[in-house]
Order: C-alpha cells, then structure tokens, then sequence
C-alpha cells in the first residue's frame, strides 16, 4: 500500500482502520472503543457493527459507578464473559443485548498509562473463542500504541498549524508595523531590526536623528509591534509646550488647581495609559518639569497639578529628539539623569543621503499614494527624473522628498514626472535637515539668528503667511508645523505680517535682503 509522502492519520481514521482490521478475523456485531478522560470516565470514541447506534456516540461510563470494569482496566488483561455468569452489560442503559450474548471486553494501556477500552459484543452465546481472547490481548497492545500515536501527531500537527497561523501573524503585524518606514538600504535594515527588538519589550526608546528622518513613523512602528498595540498612542510635541503650562500638558491638573482650572483634566500621561507616549523634540522640554517627568518613568506614578493623589499608569515612554543631548546636558539644558533613563535603548535614524538607492524606493511609494488620487493613475517617473532624484542632497530628508515628489506631481498634473518638474525644487527655500546641528549659512557680517529669520522670510513670502497645507512655508522649509512655530517663536518672526504676501502695516519683521 503507498502512501503519498507527508500522509497523516487522523486518531478516528486510524481507529476505523483497527475495527475495520478486526472485524475481517472476529465476528462481532458491535465494536467499541473508549478512550480514558483521565477524570474518572470512559468515553465512546469509535464503533462499528450491526449494532452500532448514533445513541452510542458520546456516550460515556464512570468508572466509579462501574468497579467491574475499574478492575478489569487495573488487572491490564482482557477479559471474556461466561455464558452463565453474570454481570453488568457494558452498554446496559443504551443496548437490549441477551441476557447470554457473547461479551468481551480489554484494557488499553501503554506503559501503564490508561488509554481506554476496547470492547467486542455479539447477540449469539460462545462467539469469542479463548483464542480470540488472546488475540485481541496482543491486539489492544498494538492499538494503545497505535492511538497514542495519533494522538501525538494530532497534537504536534495543531502545535505546528498553531505556530504556523502565529508566524503568519506576526509577519503580517510586521509587515503593517512597517508600512511607512520604506527601504532596503543597509543603514534601514538596522534601525527595522532595532525596532523589531525593542518593540517586546517595555523599555523606554530614544530616537536620534535630524529633523524629517521618520522618527514619529518609527515611534508608531514600536507601538505597533508593542504587546498593547491596542492601547492609545499619544503623541506630544514638546518643543510647543510653554513651560507655565507643560507641567498640565503633561500630567493633567485638578478642578481649582489654578486661575481658569474650572474642571479636572486629563494630561497626556493618564491618556496614554496602556498604550504608548511619544515624547517629540524632547530636547526642547523646560528644564524645570524634567524631574517630574523622571519620576514618572521611575516609579509608573504622579499628581495631577494642584492634587495631593499619585495617579498610576502604565505608560511606554517612546522620545525622540533631533539635537545632542549629551551636549545639552553638558550645557545644562538637559538633566542627566533624565537623560540616561531615556536612552536605555537609543536608535539612530540615518539622514536620507546615507540610505542609498532607498531615495528611489520612498518616491515611488510617495507615488503609489499619489496615484489614488481620481485623474493621477498614470503617475510615473520618468528616467531622467529618477537620475535627479537619487543625485539631491534631500537636507530635508524623508519629508522635503515626499513634499518633492507631491510638488512635482501637480506640476506634472498627474501624468509623467520629468526632471524639469524637480528643477523648481531648487528655487524653494528649504531648511537644513537637522535644525540645530546643521544650521542655515550666515552671509558674512549677519548673526545665526538673523540668517535663520531671513530664510524663513522667505518662506512666508512665498507661501503668503501661510504654515499649514501644501503650499505652507512649512512644506518649503521641508519642517514640522509645530516645529516652524516653534523657531518663529524663539525668533521674534510674526505670522500675521506676510499674510497677503507681503508686509501688513510697518511692524513687519526683520526681512532677507
């Protein structure tokens, strides 16, 4: 007989096989096997003859209400009922059998491990010969092993369909974990590796690098593959949060806490219980909430303003920062101890100009989004356009690339992107890709901040005040919103006096030459 390689039997397939086997050198009318439940019961598992019934199906025996049977399973040895003697039919509450049929019934066991009972019955008395006794002795040995076998091969085969749903799982949850963090380069392939390892567990993460290298999409990658990704992810930008309210921000205050505190509220702590907490720009954060923020990654606890009861969640801390911390520790910006509880796990996140060919792979995935826009399906790169894609700087990394492509797009309105729709990339006023650590060039004879407030100018020149949206001075400079108001701010620089395009009464700010 051939079996086709990889062939399993099912425990029922092979207990039909075994009564089938039987009934070609044993006469019965009912064959039965019950497996043991290790509580006590039999159970019926398989039965085959004339006699067989649906009512059998099922069907189960104490073995503390049937000692006979107890002790024959203890005894380990078949046994043959006399014509004459008497005792209680097995299936008594189920079968009308006569009073002298032939019955037999013999005890599975492995290594004197119960397994069940194998039971043989017929209407006609003398049917079972002792010789058929000894048979289906030697028999119940070979189908003990036989079902135990089965049985573990049952078992494995759930375990491995079980490990194999749970693989597909977790490649499917990786798969979406990483949806927005595109490439293929070597320098990505460590961070998507670092990622993957910290996510299971509970550590805090730092994220480095400069401004628009994918830290928030990492950030929501971790939480993702975390072991709560069903929990909030709370995102915090905490280079926006004045210092007299980031202690509210953060931890939420009492109803009375302080002027206009007219009820309880909630801070971004207790909102991200059982989730995540991205701290952004946490190189920015005042220096006198630091160490509240310290003992809350320390101990899981803190009191709202104004409160006098700790407030306990459980919170994964996940901060991310384009500037050097250990420099601003140096300069006493920072504390250093925060510091060093924050980055029990740092990653780096590389700029675009050390990922390679990975310029090519965002562009195109910036691209496919694009293409579900009604009108733009036929929007492709051209040859020549790909060529002065991988050839750019990109200072302001991920984001100035998919602001690029998106500007480039209408330019091409929707249809084939050449390289002349990138050149006027070149004319847009971008910011450098790290805010502090790659500064805008200073002419000769102008301050830092001075040649800081002349390219933004710029921008809101060119985006007629405007921040927000696809033609937002923010989108020129390739910069967060939050972190263009942010360096607005520091700087002096009044929104509202390029709205129009131009200067609004004579208080406009210092502007490029």
């Amino acid at each position: 007989m051939n079996f086709a390689l990889g062939t399993e039997l099912s425990p029922e397939r092979t207990l039909e096989i075994i009564l089938e086997s039987i009934g070609e050198l044993v006469d019965y009318e009912l064959a039965v096997v019950l497996g043991y439940d290790g509580e006590g019961r039999l159970v019926v598992r398989k039965t085959r003859g004339k006699l067989a019934t649906a009512r059998l199906d099922a069907y189960s025996i104490s073995l503390e209400r049937r000692p006979d049977l107890a002790m024959i399973i203890d005894q380990g040895r078949p046994r043959l009922f006399g014509p004459d003697e008497r005792h209680v039919d097995t299936y008594a509450e189920v079968l009308d059998l006569p009073d002298q049929h032939s019955c037999l019934v013999s005890p599975l066991s492995v290594d004197g491990r119960v397994i069940g009972l194998l039971t043989l019955d017929h209407r006609r008395c003398g049917v079972f010969s002792p010789e058929i006794l000894r048979f289906i002795g030697v028999i119940s040995r070979l189908i003990a092993l036989a079902l135990v076998q089965a049985e573990s091969s049952r078992e494995l085969g759930e375990r491995a369909a079980g490990l194999a749903s749970e693989r597909n799982r977790l490649l499917e949850l990786d798969s979406d974990a990483f949806r927005s963090l595109v490439g293929s380069s070597p320098a990505w392939a460590v961070v998507l590796d670092s990622i993957r390892l910290v996510a299971a567990t509970d550590s805090p993460v730092l994220l480095l690098g400069e401004t628009g290298t994918g830290k928030e999409e990492a950030a929501r990658a971790i939480h993702r593959l975390s072991s709560c990704p069903g929990g909030p992810f709370v995102a915090v930008n905490c280079s926006a949060l004045p210092a007299p309210l980031a202690e509210s921000e953060l931890f939420g205050h009492e109803k009375g806490s302080f002027t206009g505190a007219q009820a309880l509220r909630r801070g971004r702590f207790e909102l991200a219980d059982g989730g995540t907490l991205f701290l952004d720009e946490i190189g920015e954060l005042p220096l006198e909430i630091q160490p509240k923020l310290l003992r809350a990654l320390q101990e899981g606890r803190f009191e709202r303003v104004g409160g006098e009861r700790a407030v306990g969640v459980r919170v994964r801390v996940v901060a991310a920062t384009h500037v050097d911390l250990a420099r601003a520790v140096d300069a006493g910006r920072f504390r250093e101890d925060l510091y060093y509880r924050l980055a029990v796990f740092p990653i780096r996140l590389p700029p675009l100009r050390e990922r390679g060919r990975d310029v090519l792979l965002l562009a195109e995935h910036f691209a496919v989004r694009l293409r579900s826009r009604p009108g733009w399906e036929g929007l492709r790169f051209e040859a020549a356009a790909l060529e002065t894609l991988s050839g750019r700087p990109w200072p302001g990394n991920v984001r100035e690339l998919r602001n690029a492509v998106e500007r480039a797009a209408i330019l091409a309105r929707g249809g084939a992107i050449g390289p002349d729709h990138l050149v006027a990339l070149d004319a847009a006023p971008r910011g450098g890709g790290n805010d502090d650590d790659r500064p805008v060039e200073a002419p000769a004879g102008m301050s830092m901040d001075d040649a800081q407030r002349a390219h933004i100018a710029r921008a809101l020149d060119a985006s007629g005040g405007r921040i927000y949206g696809e033609s937002g001075a923010a989108v020129l400079l390739g910069l967060k919103p939050s972190t263009l108001q942010s360096k607005m701010k520091r700087l002096g620089i009044d929104r509202a006096t390029y709205a129009g395009g131009g200067p609004v009464g004579a208080s406009r700010t210092r502007r490029a030459p």
